[in-house]
């Protein structure tokens, strides 16, 4: 990698082929919960969009939250909460 990259010593393979499968599952877990944050941030402003592709995103969103609302609301109902 470092070759095709224009690299003679090697750090640059060497900083990242220590990631593991944990690191990954983290970062993605981590900007997971940013996007969902930024989602209910756009939601909150305006809960459609003209752009087609964000709009289907924004739509997603909702439903899911819903969904969970519901679900808080139906165990909470049970005593389960």
């Amino acid at each position: 990698m470092d070759d095709r990259l224009g690299h003679l010593n090697g750090s640059v393979q060497a900083r990242y082929d220590h990631v593991t499968q944990e690191m990954r599952a983290r970062l993605l877990d981590e900007l997971t919960a940013l996007w969902e944050k930024a989602s209910d941030a756009r939601i909150a402003l305006c809960p459609r969009s003209p752009v087609a592709a964000l709009d289907e995103l924004l739509r997603a969103r909702a439903r899911k939250v819903n969904e969970l609302a519901r679900d808080e609301v139906r165990r909470a109902s049970q005593g389960l909460a």
